[in-house]
């Protein structure tokens, strides 16, 4: 019986996931697990100036 390869939005990707050495999948696992910690700390950092971008977040999250 021949596999056939995924369908669907994902399929493209896992593709190219499975394509990758046990290194570079290592590497882009840390990578994503990296830019998961990193982007909530950025945003802190850029709302938390008191500028613009504080405002445009006080009407998704309303201050206590």
């Amino acid at each position: 019986m021949k596999r056939r390869p995924p369908r669907g939005l994902w399929a493209g990707f896992v593709d190219w996931y499975r394509g990758l050495s046990r290194g570079k999948r290592i590497i882009f696992v840390v990578f994503v697990i990296w830019a998961v910690q990193a982007v909530p700390k950025w945003t802190v950092a850029i709302v938390g100036d008191g500028e613009a971008a504080a405002a445009i977040m006080r009407v998704f999250v309303t201050p206590r």
